[in-house]
């Protein structure tokens, strides 16, 4: 079905219009996209994630290289994709980056996640590929992690083009994208060692599928060839281009400690199994807005009954759609089960919701095709509803971006550490020593972040877990620690800034350089 399709066929006007009109509602979905991931990128303070993996960036543009290390840090790809970003912008150095750098990565993905939604419009037909699109750009959830510099957003992505190239190497029989969909999978486990869940979602897709239609199809070549292009780009991107040969097998090992963090030893991150579906479908908390995503859940459950009912839109695969189906089904399901949860994680199964609903919208106007005034309601109905879901994720982004009330802020730096950082600048301008001022910080590793990446520009910081193993000489100008930390008084003047919503940080000043600043405040 044609989403725009008229009955005058012989009209040039109209055959224009059934052209264009599909196209120009796909161009004002990506601006959409564009204006709710772009501005305002370096306002949110850098939660402590994001400031770890822009430090170890930082090692790989000054020093060339790149070590995989397993704990907590996941694979790669994030760090090689921001190379290119660093270049473009001029910075050859972690101190000559800002968040923009980062936070650019993410965004490119998040963009491309809705522009290379059309490669399965052979699959499941214009209409529902508009419909995703346009649900892919509003999700506040999605919106939100995509100006986050952390591997999930490139993870879906990956995803998504290892199913799009999947299914278009079945159907045109290309090798092409046989090779694309194995550099995909490949990439995936490259980027987030947690790719084995959708990969195990994606085999359980196939399975049931199968057994489904009794019908056994298996293009040996096609999936040997996949596997070799997926093993390839992942030992190449593991091993650092070949300079570490340990990598690889480091990221199989680290299992280990993935699989015990998912059933709940050694993390905080336990929450019961419903803490996603809670968070996507109503939640509001301490007096904040009221946040859902069940419009895409909505629609995806209808999109799931069209599939059940064998009813899906006459340009949908059923086929496809059935795989969709169960690999959404599968990973929403593991991801639940799975004690281990943080709010970004949910993106993958997300997505795979928004396809679904994508096929929902697709059936719904199907069935009124012949009834233009129903279409053009159910049309008015769904634009009006991502309109509002939209302004939800402007929300998300803006005003709530690091309000603890937002569901998607998640043990998130508060924005009056950012009071901190500027205290600092203000303090440098009256220093004689300017950027050369000594600081040290006092604190637990988790009191810590996201320092190293706001002090990166102050080449004289000292990091420190307690004060027994503390220099005596030279004297601090500043000591960032814990608030219990004891200083002199007549040494040190004290404040205290808030690191996340239960966490202080207090700042002590040399008196000197303190009374220095307070004389250009007078």
């Amino acid at each position: 079905m044609n989403l725009f399709h008229s009955q005058i066929q012989g009209n040039p006007y109209h055959r224009t219009m059934n052209k264009w009109l599909p196209i120009a509602a796909f161009i004002l979905i990506l601006l959409a996209g564009i204006f709710l991931r772009v501005p305002g990128l370096a306002e949110r303070p850098m939660h402590h994630d994001e400031a770890n993996q822009a430090y170890r960036f930082g090692t790989l543009l000054e020093n060339g290289t790149y070590t995989y290390d397993a704990d907590d840090h996941h694979g790669p790809t994030l760090y090689y994709l921001t190379l290119p970003v660093a270049w473009l912008t001029g910075a050859k150095s972690f101190a000559e980056t800002t968040e923009i750098t980062y936070r650019l990565v993410p965004v490119l993905f998040g963009l491309l996640l809705i522009l290379f939604t059309p490669l399965l419009r052979s699959g499941i037909g214009s209409a529902a590929v508009l419909a995703a699109a346009l649900l892919s750009a509003t999700s506040p959830a999605m919106a939100y992690y995509s100006r986050f510099y952390i591997q999930e957003v490139s993870l879906v992505f990956f995803t998504f083009m290892a199913i799009a190239a999947g299914w278009l190497s079945i159907k045109l029989g290309s090798r092409r994208w046989t090779v694309i969909c194995g550099l995909s999978l490949g990439l995936m486990f490259a980027t987030k060692e947690t790719a084995i869940i959708s990969y195990a979602a994606l085999l359980g897709a196939a399975l049931l599928c199968t057994w489904m239609s009794r019908r056994i199809y298996l293009p040996l070549k096609s999936v040997l060839l996949a596997a070799l292009c997926a093993v390839a780009v992942s030992f190449v991107l593991f091993s650092s281009f070949f300079t570490n040969l340990d990598g690889p097998l480091e990221s199989i090992l680290a299992f280990k400690g993935y699989f015990a963090r998912g059933a709940g030893v050694d993390t905080d991150h336990i929450h019961p199994w419903n803490f996603y579906l809670k968070m996507l479908t109503y939640y509001r908390f301490d007096g904040g807005p009221v946040w859902s995503e069940a419009l895409i859940l909505g629609l995806g459950i209808g999109g799931c009954i069209l599939i059940l009912l064998k009813k899906v839109p006459s340009k949908c695969d059923p086929e496809l759609a059935g795989f969709l189906m169960f690999y959404t089904l599968l990973l929403t399901l593991a991801y639940s089960v799975i004690s281990y949860k943080t709010p970004w994680c949910m993106l993958s199964f997300l997505h795979g919701w928004i396809l679904l609903a994508g096929i929902g919208v697709a059936g719904m106007l199907e069935s009124f095709q012949h009834r233009k005034i129903v279409v053009c309601l159910i049309v008015g109905l769904l634009v009006a509803a991502a309109v509002k879901t939209g302004q939800q994720a402007q929300l998300t982004t803006g005003r709530y971006a690091a309000d603890y009330r937002n569901p998607y802020v998640y043990a998130h730096t508060a924005p009056d550490f950012k009071n901190l950082i500027q205290r600092i600048c203000d303090l440098e301008t009256v220093s004689p020593k300017g950027k050369e001022l000594y600081i040290q910080v006092i604190a637990n590793p988790d009191e810590t972040w996201p320092l190293p990446f706001y002090l990166r520009e102050y080449p004289n910081v000292g990091y420190w877990q307690d004060t027994d193993t503390l220099p005596e000489q030279p004297k601090p100008d500043i000591v960032i620690s814990a608030p219990d930390e004891e200083m002199k008084p007549d040494a040190f003047l004290s404040e205290f800034y808030g690191l996340r919503p239960d966490t202080l940080l207090a700042i002590h000043v040399d008196t000197t350089l303190w009374n220095a600043f307070i004389e250009t405040r007078k």
